[in-house]
């Protein structure tokens, strides 16, 4: 027959692995309510399988300690990856699918690639021309061609953009997608050159 454990000897092994029991002890195969004390989580493991070493104690922490030790451990292959691609990592290492904040050494901007579709092939989106469009440079382009922009940029190069034509004042909606191509901004304007 297993040996009682002491009440204190319990809640003093709960307290090393991180965990501030909440309850008395209520045995050593029972969920036993606890706060941790690194986060504010509460959790319920067995003072069983703490004891043991099955579990550290807080199942959130642990888990989020787990994922700082993957990325730890995949840091040094992504740079090296990410610089054989031509970019400079700007920050650390956030993961495969998130955007990281780089520098491309060919073009010299600042882009957010993410990881796993520069290791699938992908490259530069601002040297592909399908970097987000800042909202300054967007307005010095429609202005460039005799509009006036009366909202602002909408934030995608194929949304429509309302803007009046400085040259008929009427009212259109052009993308700067189809601007860019050369169809111009203003359809009344596009109808009369004919």
């Amino acid at each position: 027959m297993p040996r009682r454990v002491d009440p204190d000897v319990a809640a003093a092994v709960m307290r090393a692995a991180g965990l501030e029991p909440l309850e008395p002890y209520p045995g050593s195969g029972v969920a036993w309510n606890c706060r941790c004390l690194k986060g504010v989580h509460r959790v319920a493991p067995t003072f069983g399988s703490v004891r043991s070493g099955i579990t550290s104690g807080c199942r959130l922490c642990g888990r989020a300690a787990a994922g700082e030790r993957r990325l730890a451990a995949g840091r040094e292959r992504a740079e090296a990856d990410m610089r054989g691609a031509g970019f400079e990592p700007l920050e650390p290492y956030p993961g495969a699918g998130v955007r990281w904040r780089c520098r491309h050494l060919v073009c010299g901007r600042v882009v957010h690639p993410r990881l796993f579709r520069i290791r699938a092939g992908g490259g530069c989106l601002a040297c592909a021309g399908r970097a987000p469009v800042e909202a300054a440079v967007a307005e010095a382009e429609v202005r460039e061609i005799g509009l006036q922009p009366l909202e602002p940029f909408p934030g995608r190069v194929r949304d429509p953009w309302r803007c009046r034509c400085l040259r008929c004042g009427r009212v259109g909606a052009p993308t700067l997608n189809n601007i860019r191509r050369g169809q111009g901004g203003c359809l009344t304007c596009a109808w009369r050159a004919r």
